[in-house]
C-alpha cells in the first residue's frame, strides 16, 4: 500500500484513515479544526438504511465496523446493539406516497399507534412501524475513536492544520501543502466535506455538490416521551426533494434570501434527552441565513407530540452537509494521485465505513469490493 494524506477528520476522513491503515498504508490525516467538528459530530447520529437503493452497498458494511470500532475505542462511544425501531406518523390530513413508506413496515391503525406511542397528538391517524429500522450512536464519539484506533494502528493525526492546495507534478497530485509546510503522498484522498471545492479549486477541478446546513435541538423533558424514533411523514418529501433545499441563484437571493425547509424526527437518547432534526438550509455563508428555524423545528415536535411543549430547550446546533444533485456521494479518483470522498449530505454517518472501504481500495488500484460508478464524481 503507498503512503496517503487524508484531508479532513470527519466520519468519512475518519474511517477511511482507519481502513488505509488497516490495509497497510502509511497514513497520515489532517484536520483543520478538531476532529468531527463539522456536521460529523454535529448530527442526531440516527443509523437507518439509506432510502435510495444505490447507496445501500455504502451503509451495508457500516454498522459491523462502527460496533466493532465502539467496543475498541479509545474514547466512550456508545451505539445501540441492536435496533430501537423506526415508526413513521401521519397525522390527520396528512399525504402519504408510497414511495415514504418503508418495504418491510408493519401498518398501525389508530388504536394500534396510540398504545405504541401514547404521547403521540391525538390526530395522529396511522403509523407504519420498522422493527429493525434503526439505531442510535454518538457521531462525533464514534469519528474520534476511528481516528484514534487509525493512530493505534501508525497513522499521524494532525488536527488544527489546513490543508490550503494541492503540491502538483505536472497532472499528477504529489501531496498536500499546509500551514506548516508541504506534506508529501502517493496519494492524497480529499474528505473535506463543504470544504472541499474550495481546495480543489487550487488545481482546476470543480465538483457539483453545494453546501447545505442543517439543525438539531435538545430537548429535555421530564419523563420518558417516545420510545424509538419517530417522524413524520411528508418532511422527507420537502427537505430530500423539494426546491427549497437547492442552490439559489443570485436573482433568488436578492429577492427572498434562503428559507430552510425542514419537519419532525424525534430521536430520543439514553440520557433522557430528545434531539429534534430535521432542516436543511442552503448555506451561502458562515453564520445561518434563516433565524426562524429552531422554532419552527420545535412547533413541529410539539405538533407531532403535544407533551414535548413543557420540555426544556437545552441546546440547539448545526452542521453543514455537502449534497449533490442526486443524494449520493462523489467518490473516486479526480486526477492522478488525488481521491475524493465528498457529497455524503446527511447520510455521512449511515455511507462512512463503506465509504472508507470503497477509498481503500481505489487507493490500492485493487478491483472495488463496492461498485464504484454510481459515486463517479463527475457524473453529471
Amino acid at each position: 500500500m503507498p503512503d496517503v494524506i487524508v484531508v479532513g477528520g470527519g466520519i468519512i476522513g475518519a474511517a477511511s484513515a482507519l481502513a488505509l491503515t488497516r490495509a497497510g498504508a502509511s497514513v497520515t490525516l489532517i484536520e483543520r479544526a478538531e476532529l468531527a467538528a463539522g456536521a460529523s459530530g454535529r448530527n442526531q447520529g440516527w443509523l437507518v438504511a439509506p432510502e435510495d437503493e444505490a447507496n445501500a452497498p455504502l451503509y451495508a458494511p457500516s454498522i459491523e465496523r462502527y460496533l466493532e470500532a465502539a467496543d475498541r475505542s479509545p474514547v466512550p462511544a456508545w451505539i445501540d446493539r441492536s435496533s430501537v425501531g423506526y415508526l413513521l406518523v401521519a397525522l390527520e390530513g396528512d399525504e402519504v406516497e408510497a414511495h415514504e413508506v418503508p418495504a418491510a413496515a408493519d401498518h398501525l391503525d389508530t388504536d394500534a399507534l396510540h398504545a405504541l406511542e401514547p404521547a403521540l397528538a391525538p390526530n395522529a391517524t396511522e403509523g407504519w412501524l420498522t422493527a429493525e429500522g434503526g439505531r442510535r450512536v454518538d457521531p462525533a464519539a464514534l469519528t474520534v475513536g476511528m481516528a484514534l484506533l487509525a493512530g493505534e494502528g501508525g497513522a499521524t493525526i494532525r488536527h488544527h492544520l489546513t490543508a490550503r492546495s494541492f503540491a502538483t507534478d505536472g497532472d499528477r497530485v504529489t501531496g498536500v501543502v499546509t500551514d506548516d509546510g508541504t506534506l508529501t503522498a502517493d496519494t492524497v484522498v480529499l474528505a473535506a466535506g463543504p470544504w472541499s471545492n474550495e481546495v480543489l479549486a487550487r488545481i482546476g477541478v470543480h465538483l457539483n455538490q453545494w453546501s447545505a446546513r442543517g439543525w438539531i435541538v435538545r430537548l429535555r423533558p421530564d419523563r420518558p416521551i417516545v420510545s424509538r424514533l419517530v417522524e413524520r411523514v411528508g418532511w422527507r418529501r420537502t427537505i430530500w426533494h423539494g426546491d427549497a433545499v437547492r442552490p439559489v441563484t443570485a436573482e433568488q437571493y436578492v429577492d427572498a434570501g434562503v428559507i430552510a425547509a425542514g419537519g419532525a424526527l424525534l430521536s430520543p437518547h439514553p440520557d433522557g434527552s430528545i434531539l429534534v432534526g430535521s432542516s436543511r438550509e442552503v448555506a451561502v455563508g458562515p453564520e445561518p441565513a434563516d433565524p426562524d428555524v429552531v422554532p419552527r423545528q420545535i412547533a413541529e415536535a410539539i405538533e407531532l407530540t403535544p407533551v414535548l411543549a413543557e420540555a426544556g430547550v437545552e441546546a440547539s446546533w448545526w452542521g453543514i452537509r455537502p449534497m449533490s444533485p442526486d443524494e449520493r456521494p462523489l467518490i473516486g479518483r479526480v486526477r492522478d494521485g488525488l481521491v475524493v470522498a465528498t457529497g455524503h449530505g446527511s447520510e455521512g454517518v449511515i455511507l462512512g465505513y463503506g465509504t472508507a472501504e470503497l477509498v481503500r481500495d481505489l487507493v490500492a488500484g485493487s478491483t472495488p469490493g463496492i461498485d464504484p460508478s454510481p459515486y463517479d464524481p463527475f457524473r453529471f
